[in-house]
């Protein structure tokens, strides 16, 4: 055993110390911790450990209302109070962006740190008893943890897990449930959405149960049940459309869309403040548009619009929202957006462009595409600071300034961090 002063947070679920010169990470601990811990791995120049004790435990530390953290990988941070969390995430924000030469950083927005997750995607499992499981991956595993009393999905997907986890455990469905590969559930208002992804095709006499659990819960908007490549059954009832930024919207389970509403809300407003604090002509490109709220937020601003998304249940639901709106020059398109270049959709003057690329970020082959269009403006929103900061780094070598900087505390509870930064040319 060995006895380490835990000096600050990592972006993961790690925190750093340090034991005779060497950096130890240590997973679940707090800045300040002083603690006894065992070292389960050994590197040239770092270590891993567990902790054995917590000798005396740091101010930054709380006692977790979560009964399933940390066993649940959805939460990192729970046993940190919300200021401390963004503190830690602020200087790592900072600790990043110094070899950028930034121009204005702004701190952390908080956000609600509890009842904020509008979407569930459930894993399922057998326990020893025989009854179905339903909840998340452990962190780094595939072990299941189940979700009873999770703090950070809204009241009404709560309600519907607990729902969820009678019905495959009914009489009927429990032989079934072999065949359930994920359950997704997202609420957005008086939507509701529920799809099961199946192995196989279901017996009628399965899909009359689906029926039955649709008709027996009136908060479902919509149930479908399909494998990767058929559709079995859809469900449908009236229900008052899903409205955002005095909007509405159609946001399908697997198509990509902020988790957390409030947060998707002072993305969007930020957003549209930068661009209309600089006026702009010419042609705007959304690389990454996902359903499309942004691209029709900011479509007024220019002469022409073209929109990007690979996801075809993205695309779907874009060209739903864009039906019934006031005529405009925007177009969507359901591609790569590595595809668009030395294409007619990237010719003439490209005023601005936004991405909203996966944690991965951009790729080399859409980066090498910038040189060829270089865009007067260009928004990247990003959900991995890391990546974030390779793109940067690209875009800058590219002949463009970092601007502004705004981070968004997204996702209370975890290591998670939302970057929104405006590039000039």
């Amino acid at each position: 055993m060995e006895n380490i002063v835990i000096d600050r947070m990592t972006y993961g679920i790690d925190a750093l110390g340090r034991l005779n010169g060497k950096v130890v990470f240590v997973p679940y601990a707090a800045p300040g911790d002083e603690l006894s811990v065992e070292i389960t791995e050994e590197k040239t120049d770092y270590s891993r450990a567990k902790i054995v004790e917590i000798l005396k435990p740091s101010k930054s530390r709380q006692k977790s209302n979560c009964p399933n953290f940390p066993e649940c990988g959805g939460c990192h941070w729970l046993h940190l109070y919300d200021e401390v969390q963004r503190r830690e995430k602020d200087g790592y924000l900072t600790f990043l962006l110094k070899p950028l030469s930034p121009g204005d950083v702004y701190p952390i927005e908080p956000l609600s740190s509890e009842k904020y997750r509008n979407k569930m995607e459930l894993k399922i499992a057998k326990t020893a008893d025989g009854k179905i499981l339903l909840g998340n991956y452990k962190f780094h595993s595939h072990e299941v943890v189940s979700l009873k009393g999770c703090r950070v999905q809204l009241p009404q997907n709560m309600q519907m897990y607990d729902a969820l986890v009678e019905f495959v455990n009914s009489t009927l469905m429990l032989p079934f449930a072999n065949n359930i590969t994920e359950i997704s559930l997202r609420t957005l208002g008086e939507q509701q959405h529920c799809l099961f992804l199946l192995k196989t095709q279901p017996p009628e006499e399965i899909l009359n149960t689906f029926r039955d659990f649709f008709n027996s819960r009136a908060t479902l908007s919509k149930l479908e049940v399909q494998s990767e490549s058929e559709i079995f059954l859809t469900l449908m009832r009236d229900k008052p459309p899903f409205s955002f930024m005095n909007r509405t919207w159609t946001v399908s389970p697997n198509s990509f869309f902020q988790n957390n509403l409030e947060g998707a809300e002072a993305i969007f407003y930020t957003l549209q403040s930068i661009y209309e604090s600089i006026p702009q002509k010419g042609k705007f490109i959304d690389f990454y548009c996902g359903v499309g709220i942004q691209t029709m937020l900011l479509e007024k601003m220019f002469e022409e619009v073209v929109a990007v998304e690979a996801n075809e249940n993205s695309y779907h639901d874009a060209i739903k929202n864009q039906k019934g709106r006031r005529p405009q020059q925007l177009r969507f398109l359901c591609r790569k957006a590595e595809s668009i270049f030395n294409t007619p959709f990237t010719k003439g003057t490209i005023a601005a462009l936004h991405v909203n690329p996966p944690r991965s970020g951009i790729s080399q082959k859409v980066m090498r595409g910038l040189m060829g269009i270089r865009p007067k403006l260009i928004t990247y929103l990003s959900c991995n600071p890391i990546t974030f900061r390779r793109d940067a780094q690209g875009i800058i070598q590219l002949g463009y300034k970092l601007d502004q900087v705004y981070a968004f505390d997204l996702f209370p509870g975890t290591f998670h961090l939302e970057i929104l930064a405006s590039f000039s040319r």
